[in-house]
């Protein structure tokens, strides 16, 4: 599943103070003349971001959540986007070496690292083309063929662990932790959210059936794993005009199939319009082409996708007592799902 979202403002302290000694480990070219801090950059998954002037060009510090990734997680997602610049795919931030020439830096009990800044804006659908989902979902494959060749440990084939998370994220959603939320709605201060909160709620149970269905049959399908982002979605596509600049966020970056990246991007850009998912898949193809595993594995993930993204949302809020700085960026997430979701319960 995508990273959980936690509340994107960073301490005082951090901002202001512990960024400066994390700069100074890193090369005299490295050093900025003007900063600017970017809090969590329209993002939610807890990340706080500086835009630093250089002489190495502009450069993005990030200071991961203190929840994820671990130390040694990180490692991993170093490792992997290493190897695919290696492997010649070059449109992704790449973490810069400190002078000790390690990839990140710990201060303040948290992770830190420093990138180059990726010129671009994730504007799909400011100006949906087929040119740009063309352009990035080969992108998407070609990191796949990049990192297909990263040493796992055990690169299957084996059943996806992310058809098996979402079939346990159905069981956790039982009858009795939705009225949990219903209950919480009443109490409330954010009357716009309530309102799509009743009918996620009340889709929820139309659609449940036939996703546990499509998720089962999913659960007994073996396909090859790869290094996969997870979290790859319109936001994190950037384009210059109609070509891709660059991806960004690999935080959630797992050894997965491949239908759960396609899934999670394709979904994104284009929801339900079925004309864009074969245009897109065939787009695809062209680099990297997909068994029948894969596609039945891709079918059962955009469904759970679209059943349980909302689902997690009220989870973070009204559960978790989660909060968030941009509420409209959220509303808008909860009408694209609730868009789709009213489509796979009416099938």
């Amino acid at each position: 599943m995508n990273s959980v979202p936690q509340n994107t403002g960073c301490p005082a302290m951090t901002a202001e103070t512990a960024y400066r000694r994390v700069v100074a480990v890193y090369p005299d070219d490295c050093q900025p003349h003007s900063v600017r801090y970017l809090a969590g950059a329209g993002g939610f998954s807890g990340a706080c971001f500086w835009r630093l002037e250089t002489g190495r060009g502009p450069l993005c510090l990030r200071r991961w959540p203190r929840e994820h990734p671990t130390h040694d997680r990180l490692e991993f997602i170093q490792a992997v986007l290493w190897h695919v610049v290696q492997e010649g795919f070059h449109r992704l931030p790449l973490p810069l070496e400190t002078r000790s020439h390690a990839g990140f830096v710990c201060e303040a009990g948290t992770l830190w690292e420093m990138t180059p800044w990726l010129r671009g804006r994730a504007d799909y659908h400011e100006a949906p083309s087929r040119t740009k989902l063309a352009a990035a979902v080969t992108a998407l494959a070609e990191f796949h063929r990049a990192s297909a060749s990263f040493p796992l440990p055990d690169q299957g084939p084996a059943v996806s662990p992310g058809i098996v998370e979402r079939l346990e994220r159905l069981h956790w959603w039982t009858p009795a932790r939705r009225e949990q939320v219903s209950t919480a709605l009443s109490a409330g201060d954010w009357p716009e959210l309530a309102r799509r909160a009743r009918s996620l709620l009340e889709l929820y149970p139309l659609a449940v059936g036939k996703v546990r269905q499509t998720l089962n049959e999913a659960a007994r399908v073996e396909a090859p794993r790869l290094p996969c982002i997870r979290d790859i979605r319109h936001d994190h596509v950037f384009f210059v005009g109609d070509q891709v600049s660059g991806l960004i966020d690999f935080g959630a970056t797992h050894p997965e199939s491949v239908a759960a990246d396609l899934a999670r991007l394709v979904g994104s850009l284009v929801g339900d319009d079925a004309t864009g998912w074969q245009h897109a898949l065939s787009a695809y193809e062209r680099i990297r082409p997909l068994s029948l595993a894969e596609a039945l594995l891709m079918t059962a993930f955009d469904r759970a996708n679209v059943l349980l993204s909302g689902m997690n949302w009220l989870e973070w809020i009204y559960l978790d007592r989660r909060t968030f700085d941009d509420r409209g960026a959220v509303e808008t997430r909860l009408d694209e799902n609730l868009e789709r979701l009213v489509r796979l319960a009416e099938r």
